[in-house]
């Protein structure tokens, strides 16, 4: 995985303070050690985070991690075709 325990912490921090509960993942290419460069690509699965909340999260997260593309995909839990791959190849944070 190539983030930072500095990031992965920072991550945890912005989104859980929205949703305590909230299940985080990342995937893509950062989730690949070999891989170079790349967007963080999250998928945060929460029925509390609004789509305001999501938007303020990645205003808040590019200003703690510095400002990069940041994905950020909030799901409530439905099962499409992003949280199967995310549940077979995403990194919990």
């Amino acid at each position: 995985m190539r983030l930072g325990t500095e990031e992965v912490k920072m991550i945890s921090q912005e989104i859980r303070q929205v949703d305590p509960e909230a299940q985080i993942f990342l995937y893509g290419s950062r989730t690949d050690d070999a891989a170079r460069g790349g967007d963080i690509d999250l998928w945060v699965r929460s029925s509390r985070i609004t789509y305001r909340d999501s938007l303020r999260l990645l205003s808040r997260l590019k200003n703690r991690i510095g400002w990069q593309k940041i994905d950020l995909t909030v799901n409530a839990g439905e099962e499409d075709v992003l949280a199967q791959l995310v549940a077979e190849k995403g990194v919990p944070l």
